[in-house]
């Protein structure tokens, strides 16, 4: 029930890797709200109640910049994904099997 509250207040909700790009935010996967307007993107990252101002944070960031995180984001997931890692694997083995025989 609180997801859809904070979806119509705050914006889409994504679940995004962040490095150093929101530091008041926090780094590493993060659940946040983003509202995409004209030429901004607010990032409101908003823990517990949301008719509490206590858990919530803003960022702003440039509309260009927000399309490059996403950018990221997917090409992270992409890289990450449990199959991907697994065929690399073993690809990694069969090389160093078929080297030592």
């Amino acid at each position: 029930m609180w997801d859809k509250i904070k979806q119509e207040r705050y914006g889409t909700k994504y679940t995004i890797f962040l490095k150093d790009q929101a530091p008041r935010i926090g780094s590493g996967l993060r659940i946040v709200y983003v509202k995409e307007g004209r030429k901004w993107a607010y990032m409101v990252s908003h823990t517990g109640d949301p008719n509490e101002r206590s858990g919530k944070t803003v960022k702003r960031f440039s509309l260009k910049r927000w399309q490059d995180m996403k950018l990221k984001h997917e090409q992270y997931i992409q890289r990450n994904h449990p199959d991907e890692v697994a065929r690399k694997l073993s690809r990694k083995r069969y090389r160093r099997v078929s080297k030592n025989t």
